[in-house]
């Protein structure tokens, strides 16, 4: 129901007004009503838009612009989940557990162990083999995310010989890659 028929409904049993068509009570009504539709519709938007959940790409680029770098996710539903991640973090988030679980949340595939070292941890890539695709902006999350004083080491896992060998690898294929190409040789 619009609201100018609501507002109809809700003065019709005063008597006081007439409601008949081409009636000035019945046009300002009318005229209020459609104002009231139309902050309505832009209230549900505003609401729609401000709740990460619900946010479609406008609401979420204005989420995206409070953080200092935009998340690498694409698709909504992976944008809507790194922001909850960013915004996830507080002052108790910086257990191991929770750094990696906020990394994920915000689209970087990485893990984040100790080193044994006082204040340092190690940063790797699990099932990637060399310098992922977008490193230069998932660098900039991990150092946003992790707290200030720990130093970091970033850690890229290459193809070993040993690795080589078990792959059934021969010198011909061997020969026909590029180094970089065998460096990053990984069998699914």
């Amino acid at each position: 129901m619009s609201y100018g028929n609501e507002l109809v409904t809700m003065l019709r049993p005063l008597g006081v007004y007439s409601f008949r068509e081409g009636s000035f009570s019945l046009a300002e009504l009318q005229a209020l009503g459609a104002a009231l539709d139309e902050a309505d519709a832009s209230f549900s938007k505003a609401q729609k838009e401000t709740i990460v959940l619900s946010a479609g790409d406008e609401g979420l680029s204005r989420w995206e612009a409070l953080f200092r770098s935009r998340p690498p996710a694409k698709t909504i539903e992976a944008r809507r989940a790194a922001i909850a991640g960013f915004l996830r973090i507080s002052g108790d988030s910086f257990t191991l557990a929770a750094l990696n679980r906020c990394l994920c949340a915000c689209g970087v595939a990485c893990s984040v162990e100790e080193t044994g070292e006082v204040n340092h941890v190690k940063v790797w890539f699990p099932g990637v083999m060399g310098i992922p695709d977008g490193f230069s902006q998932m660098k900039i999350i991990i150092e946003d995310i992790l707290p200030c004083q720990l130093g970091i080491t970033y850690w890229f896992r290459y193809c070993t010989w040993q690795e080589t060998e078990g792959y059934g690898l021969t010198w011909g294929d061997l020969d026909a890659m590029t180094w970089h190409g065998w460096e990053t040789y990984h069998e699914d």
